[in-house]
């Protein structure tokens, strides 16, 4: 293949030495977040490329170079390989379908990382620390694909069967070790060390390892995060790469709630005149997210930041100028504003207007001299690039003049927020999406659209691109309220506010949906008969939830990839939240979706969809809901079910998300045009 043909095959490549270029190309989706690839080095200079492996087959789960030198770690079928100087070296032998060297196994790519990784190169790239982990004695969830992958070819005669190693609830989780390998020596000898720790003395079989992030100038120092099983107790686990040895630095006991795994350690080394060297993470221990300061081997923090508002994401240290650039909720929960502060005398300065509604994002440069700030919403967003030590922008990068030319030729729905007080002195986050002819004076159904779920947000001031929300909203013969409640248990409130939901998820979050539609159906605009919701995953869980309270207040339900029972769902996210079924078992079953009269007695229906290749939310959760609500009694006209053959969580499978949209779409139509000689008591 001609070297642009490779290029242009490539969807990013991943870093840039001096001299070479590492890329991917020939990708094959494995889960959310992993894939399989060849991988290829570009040389800049001669224009030549080389395969990272001469035998590859779209094999290699993943690649990436070193800080320093022409040096690559990556893994394949499993194990973890060198590449060094065009020389490759096998590190590790036991990988294969039960142990996982460098990359995470399913649980941890959904639940703890996030990515596709679990390894990291020290500073100064002679060291590189990786989990291994053991899959043996996880239960197996096995996934049947119909279609096997055929677009055009007719379907195989028995379905290919995908097994997938899948711990649920109070099930044997996979096992985890922490590891090092000299980089330096691979020339010479493989050295790697298993390193010894013990955070939890009662578990440490179910011990989960989350962040991990190298706090040294060169390779002293590296730390990770250590949960125990339910994650409501935190250690961080020093490790001494010298001497091969570990010690806790800090410890936090979440049992109010939960803890999360933040990914937010940044090293910062010495401050001022000091020789006490610091690394930056946030935490919630006072109740609200900040940032601190955080001495390598252990002591008191610093306190960077305070107030009862969030941190949301460290963007940049610059150490020269000893700031820290950040964004967080100060000015309100659903907005994101620039700041940095000093990282001495704790002096905080905004980067943005404060008293301009908006969510912002900013990229800096490398030495943190300039930086490109972007504008995210509400309105149309824009980008500029701005000097540190100016506030009038150097250049604007992009002002989106064309998507607003092209959107001044439609007339689009209006967007607007609220706060609702609630009776009991908290107050819930809304967004609401009005049709583009908006008349107070008539009636008009609603579509609530949440998601609900635990540290999520939805209600955020940012642009809303226009898509389906926007066309229900418009379409002269739908013309539906669309709005989103972000109920109790949502994230940046504050940790008394999402820690509600321990132990009992779909309580809370369903009493403030029905409470809120309830508010929503006393608006003089509000046809409060045809009153709708819908949600997708977590959304869909909520959705069968408050279908089941048998409220009165929703007439049509529609239930995308639902959980139904979290005993089905995976360990790491279900028992965060609800724990292990031998700590709650009352808990377990009342938040189980099992109570038919709701469904029964809606005005309209239920719609009931979910891929039957769903690896995440398994078809098992919307095939065991089905089969209750049968046996109870709910007629057929109540009830509609849709699965899409092969589809994922994502329903994309043979042009699955059209139809789906398409299907949801025609139940709103149905909906708004049923008829009804009835009203509901609180609308009277």
């Amino acid at each position: 293949m001609r070297t642009s043909a490779l290029l242009s095959a490539a969807a990013l490549p991943l870093l840039p030495s001096q001299e070479n270029v590492l890329f991917a190309a020939n990708y094959t989706k494995q889960y959310r977040h992993s894939y399989f690839a060849n991988y290829y080095i570009f040389n800049r200079e001669s224009g030549s490329v080389a395969p990272l492996v001469a035998d590859q087959t779209a094999d290699i789960q993943y690649a990436v170079w070193s800080p320093v030198g022409d040096t690559i770690a990556f893994v394949r079928n499993n194990d973890l390989y060198i590449w060094k100087s065009g020389t490759v070296t096998r590190v590790t032998n036991d990988g294969g379908p039960d142990v996982f060297n460098g990359v995470p196994d399913w649980v941890y790519e959904e639940e703890i990382f996030g990515d596709r990784f679990t390894l990291w190169f020290s500073p100064d790239g002679e060291y590189l620390a990786f989990l291994r982990m053991n899959e043996t004695g996880v239960p197996t969830y096995t996934v049947p694909y119909y279609m096997a992958g055929q677009t055009t070819s007719m379907a195989p005669p028995y379905p290919k069967e995908l097994e997938i190693r899948y711990p649920k609830v109070s099930e044997t989780n996979p096992t985890v070790t922490f590891n090092l390998l000299d980089v330096g020596k691979i020339s010479s000898s493989i050295d790697v060390k298993e390193i010894p720790f013990t955070a939890f003395a009662e578990d440490d079989r179910d011990l989960i390892i989350g962040e991990v992030a190298w706090v040294a100038d060169h390779h002293e120092n590296v730390i990770f995060r250590a949960f125990n099983r339910v994650q409501d107790k935190e250690k961080l686990v020093l490790v001494d790469v010298a001497a091969g040895t570990s010690k806790v630095v800090r410890e936090r006991d979440g049992t109010d709630g939960w803890l999360d795994d933040n990914i937010a350690i940044q090293y910062v080394g010495t401050v001022g005149s000091g020789n006490i060297k610091y690394y930056l993470d946030l935490s919630d221990h006072t109740g609200w997210t900040h940032l601190y300061l955080y001495p390598v081997q252990g002591g008191e923090p610093k306190a960077l930041t305070q107030g009862e508002w969030e941190v949301t994401s460290i963007l940049k240290i610059d150490v020269e100028r000893e700031l820290v650039y950040y964004l967080s909720t100060e000015r309100h929960s659903t907005e994101r504003h620039l700041y940095a502060v000093h990282l001495a005398t704790g002096e905080k300065k905004a980067l943005v207007d404060t008293k301009t509604t908006g969510s912002w994002g900013a990229s800096f440069s490398t030495r943190g001299g300039y930086y490109v700030l972007s504008y995210n919403g509400p309105s149309i967003p824009y980008q500029e690039l701005y000097s540190i030590n100016s506030t009038t922008p150097l250049q604007t990068l992009n002002d989106n003049t064309a998507l607003k030319e092209k959107l001044s030729a439609y007339k689009l729905p209006t967007i607007k927020y609220h706060e609702l007080q609630h009776p009991d002195g908290y107050s819930l986050n809304v967004k609401e999406i009005l049709p583009p002819n908006f008349d107070p004076r008539k009636k008009y159904p609603v579509l609530f659209d949440p998601y609900g779920g635990p540290g999520a947000q939805q209600v955020t001031k940012v642009y809303t691109v226009v898509g389906w929300r926007h066309y229900i909203a418009s379409d002269p013969e739908l013309e539906y309220v669309v709005v989103t409640v972000d109920n109790r248990g949502t994230g940046f409130k504050g940790r008394a506010f999402r820690s509600l939901v321990t132990r009992q998820l779909g309580k809370l979050e369903t009493e403030d949906q029905v409470w809120a539609a309830k508010e929503w159906a006393k608006k003089s605009y509000v046809d409060s008969n045809h009153i709708a919701m819908w949600g997708w995953s977590y959304g869909g869980y909520l959705t069968s939830k408050v279908i089941e309270t048998n409220s009165g207040v929703f007439s049509l339900g529609m239930i995308t990839a639902p959980v139904s029972d979290w005993r089905f769902y995976d360990s790491m996210y279900a028992e965060r939240y609800m724990k292990t079924l031998e700590m709650n078992p009352d808990g377990y079953k009342e938040s189980a979706v099992c109570k038919s009269e709701g469904f029964k007695n809606i005005p309209g229906d239920v719609l009931i969809q979910h891929g039957t290749g769903d690896d995440n939310v398994h078809f098992q959760h919307s095939a065991v809901l089905v089969d209750t609500l049968m046996l109870a009694g709910v007629p057929p006209q109540k009830m509609d079910v849709q699965w899409f053959t092969d589809s994922d969580h994502n329903i994309r499978f043979h042009a699955a998300t059209t139809f789906l949209y398409k299907q949801l779409t025609g139940k709103l139509f149905a909906e708004k045009n049923r008829k009804t000689e009835t009203r509901h008591q609180w609308s009277m």
